[in-house]
Order: C-alpha cells, then structure tokens, then sequence
C-alpha cells in the first residue's frame, strides 16, 4: 500500500503538490484506492477521496505504530553523498533523531540548505521502510552534547549494547584530547576502525536491537 506523509493529520488529508504528483502522475491511484497517510506522530488508512493539483484522502482508521526508540546518532559530517546515504539509512532504521556535530578537525559542516535535503531524505526513507520520521536536529558543538552521551572510540573495550540515548561518532580525524575529556563514557563498535557513516549504522543497529 501507497504510503504518503503531511506535515499534520487532518479529516480529510490533504497531500502536497509533490505527493499528489506521485500519487496521480507515477503511482497512477485512482478514486477509491487505499493508501496509508502519516505524520510524525500518527498512521491512519485512507482512500483517495478526490484528484487534482492537491490530492484528497479520506481517513479510514487509525494504525497501530510502535513505541519509538528515543536512539540520537549525533555525529560529524561526512562528505558529499556519504552524508546523504547515512542520514537515509538511519532513517530506515528507525533511528529518532540525527544531531550533526562540529569537531574541531571536521572537515564539513552541515548549512540550512543541507539540513532541509536531508529533513526530506528523511521522509522518503519513512515512506520506504515504515518506521516513524527521523528528525534532523541542528549542528551543535561538542560542549552541547549531553553529559551522558556515549562515545564510539576505536580505544574502547565496553561494547556498546542495545539502549536509548546519545552515541557520538567523531571525524576520521580523531578527537582532540579537549574533546576526548568532554565525552568520558566510551564504547567499542568492534575491533576495526570505521568510517563515519559505517560507525553511525553500526551503532545505531546495535542500540535498537
């Protein structure tokens, strides 16, 4: 079943100009057809109410939708299409929250511009896999990290279990000592040093399993 996301659940909803054009144009739904419409904090089942420029949805019943994972993968920023695929990919994994971090030996920073590709990389990955939407929290400095957060360190010899919470996963460049001294709770993702996006899935796995 076709899944469409609004920014908020109304009676009837209303899709986008862009997901009605998905629906009309490259799904060809029709009047009558059931699809699934979801926000980021209700599922409902519906049928395709009207056609045109704003596609109508007439709300069915309400879904069952699990309890979220509070997991937040807060991690630098990796180049070009590698952030892309990290930010869908924990999308799909149910992940509650992407925080880009700036460390002091980052080697990109993440704009608004950015921030909105990846807030709709977000959605679709939502679309595709089921689980609720992944939020893209604004770029913070290490010293607004939580307390608490747990740090991937290829040093570190706790492996990281199943829980809610922060991990942090730092730039290939390593951690300044500073840094190192602000995130004193560390884990291990296993005996080999990760890239970025390998070591922000590999964790993100690990704590929602």
């Amino acid at each position: 079943m076709a899944r469409f996301f609004v920014e908020r659940i109304e009676h009837p909803a209303l899709l986008s100009a862009e997901e009605s054009r998905h629906a009309v144009r490259v799904l060809r739904l029709a009047v009558g057809d059931r699809v699934t419409v979801f926000d980021a904090v209700e599922s409902w089942s519906g049928e395709i109410a009207a056609l045109g420029e704003r596609v109508s949805v007439r709300l069915l019943e309400r879904l069952a939708r699990p309890a979220p994972r509070r997991v937040v993968v807060a991690a630098a920023v990796p180049k070009g299409a590698r952030l892309d695929w990290m930010v869908e990919k924990l999308a799909e994994l149910g992940v509650a929250e992407f925080v880009p971090v700036r460390f002091a030996r980052s080697v990109a920073e993440l704009g608004d511009a950015k921030r909105a590709r990846l807030a709709k990389l977000a959605v679709a990955a939502a679309k595709q896999s089921g689980a609720p939407v992944m939020r893209i929290g604004e770029e913070r400095a290490v010293a607004a990290l939580p307390e608490d957060a747990l740090l991937a360190d290829p040093d570190a010899t706790e492996p990281l279990g199943p829980g809610e919470g922060w991990v942090v996963v730092g730039p290939e460049g390593r951690l300044t000592e500073a840094e190192r001294g602000r995130l004193e709770r560390r884990v291990s993702l296993g005996p080999t040093v990760l890239r970025i996006e390998t070591a922000a899935l590999a964790a993100a796995a690990r704590r929602l399993a």
